[in-house]
């Protein structure tokens, strides 16, 4: 059993930060759920990153492979410093929702279009942040 749990934690590619970042987002594909939310951007709750995707909290139940441009700024608070990385402008595509309580969803996305020195800035502040 332990095995197989293992197995299943080293299936990721990138190591994740569990992170409570504001994000804002807009729906890029064409779908009815774009048309309801009138091409605007909604602001979410990133709850976790990685160099290769993020998780956020919305209350938008976005279908999988809907795809989303994201825009955040992510920072870290240290005693005597604040460090910023970005602004930062991604496009990722859902690949999984999950119902929450609370009218509320969690969804899992992964990149699609990063610039380089994005992936490297998300790269070092996971690294920084652990």
């Amino acid at each position: 059993m332990v095995a197989a749990f293992d197995a299943q934690r080293e299936r990721r590619k990138f190591k994740r930060l569990r992170v409570n970042l504001a994000i804002v987002f807009r729906i890029n594909n064409a779908s009815k759920m774009r048309m309801v939310v009138e091409n605007k951007e909604i602001r979410a709750t990133m709850i976790d990153l990685s160099e290769g995707g993020l998780a956020i909290l919305t209350n938008y139940d976005l279908p999988e492979d809907s795809i989303l441009s994201m825009k955040f700024t992510l920072f870290k608070v240290d005693s005597d410093d604040v460090s910023f990385y970005g602004p930062m402008e991604i496009e990722g595509t859902v690949r999984y929702r999950q119902i929450l309580a609370n009218n509320e969803y969690r969804l899992g996305i992964v990149f699609t279009s990063i610039e380089k020195n994005d992936s490297r800035e998300i790269d070092t502040f996971v690294k920084n942040s652990t």
